[in-house]
């Protein structure tokens, strides 16, 4: 059998696959004839006797020589027909005839399940609708062809196995290690985890504090802004009623100032008069001196005039001494006024500075109750600002 064409065998091969021989002859056919031939081609494993298409019987190379080499047999069997041996006319064991789509394997055990003395005789195939020998030898040599070559398939596959173990213990190892990394990495992220909802608890409560502060914010915003209203009503109106009581200081100086000219209007004529008194004073002590004393009882009138005009001089003096402390009380008022009037305006603009950030701390407050869902009173306009002229 060609070495090259076992090389192409493997466990999927078939009869069909394996060299075959065709020697057929007809049952007339004379022994010598066979053995001719045999003599001719050592290689033929048999030969097989067909009338027309029909199987007659098979007989191999080994068994035919056998049977010729007995006493008497050259004489009995080697002119006579084929037929008459009697491997052919009363075999003892039927043809093993298999298609040749037949694996090589199945093959080896149907042929080597026949009786020793037959284990080894040619098989018959059916190609293409004719019948042909196939030797057993070729037969063994395939399967152990094919047995190599699974050998060394499985072999390989132990080889295999075996590396694809080692790795599988490498891979072992490895998903060891990373088993332990995995459980710590696990480990980290629970503890990593329980800190994360540490701090959104922590960040929960936080916000409810907060709520609670921007709450609180609001409310105090919103009594600031209603007390603070008020306040400034009220700072308004005490400017207001300052601003009113600077007028009347100012129109009470005024009358003042009128009165004090009434009374410097009175202390010139009172000087006036006592110049006045004190001139007929002198003149009546003049006109007693020049009538040697003979007006009686003008000393006493002289006397009382003098008393009179000391007396309006002191009068004069003590009312001029009054209008003067008048007047610097007057001017003292005057300025306290202006300065209580630059007071209420410079406390108008601050309370106008002041009514514009609560007038912002309101829409602040707005804006976050809108955020929030808490309402509001609705922000008052600002109080119109105390004109002081």
């Amino acid at each position: 059998m060609d070495s090259s064409k076992l090389k192409k065998l493997s466990p999927e091969s078939t009869l069909a696959d394996l060299p075959t021989y065709s020697f057929r002859v007809e049952p007339e056919t004379s022994g010598q004839v066979v053995a001719q031939q045999f003599k001719a081609q050592p290689q033929l494993p048999g030969v097989v006797i067909m009338a027309d298409q029909d199987l007659i019987g098979v007989i191999s190379q080994a068994k035919f020589f056998e049977r010729m080499s007995q006493r008497f047999s050259l004489e009995l069997y080697l002119k006579r027909p084929i037929q008459l041996l009697p491997e052919v006319a009363t075999p003892t064991v039927a043809p093993l005839v298999l298609p040749s789509s037949c694996k090589i394997g199945p093959a080896v055990e149907s042929a080597l399940g026949r009786p020793s003395s037959f284990a080894y005789e040619p098989i018959l195939i059916r190609k293409d609708h004719e019948i042909y020998l196939l030797d057993l030898h070729d037969v063994l040599l395939a399967q152990t062809q094919i047995l190599g070559t699974i050998n060394k398939f499985i072999e390989k596959q132990h080889q295999q196995t075996r590396q694809l173990l080692e790795s599988l213990k490498v891979e072992q190892a490895r998903t060891k290690e990373y088993a332990a990394r995995l459980e710590e990495e696990q480990s980290e992220t629970q503890r990593v985890n329980q800190i994360l909802e540490n701090q959104q608890q922590e960040m929960r409560q936080q916000a409810k504090r907060i709520t609670r502060l921007n709450h609180r914010f609001i409310n105090i915003s919103q009594l600031l802004s209603s007390e603070g209203k008020k306040a400034f009503e009220a700072t308004f109106m005490g400017v207001s009623a300052i601003s009113k009581d600077t007028d009347r200081v100012f129109r009470l100086g005024e009358l003042l100032e009128r009165d004090l000219e009434i009374v410097d209007q009175a202390t010139h004529q009172i000087e006036h008069v006592s110049r006045q008194v004190k001139h007929l004073a002198l003149q009546a002590s003049l006109i007693v001196s020049r009538s040697g004393g003979q007006i009686t009882g003008f000393d006493f009138i002289t006397n009382e005039i003098n008393k009179l005009g000391n007396q309006a001089v002191i009068a004069n003096q003590q009312v001029d001494e009054i209008a003067n402390r008048f007047r610097q009380r007057i001017r003292e008022v005057i300025d306290a006024a202006q300065s209580g009037e630059r007071t209420a305006q410079s406390l108008i603009q601050e309370i106008q500075q002041a009514e514009t950030a609560l007038a912002q701390l309101e829409a602040l407050v707005n804006e976050q109750e809108g955020h929030q869902g808490v309402s509001a009173p609705s922000p008052r306009e600002p109080m119109a600002a105390i004109s002081l002229n």
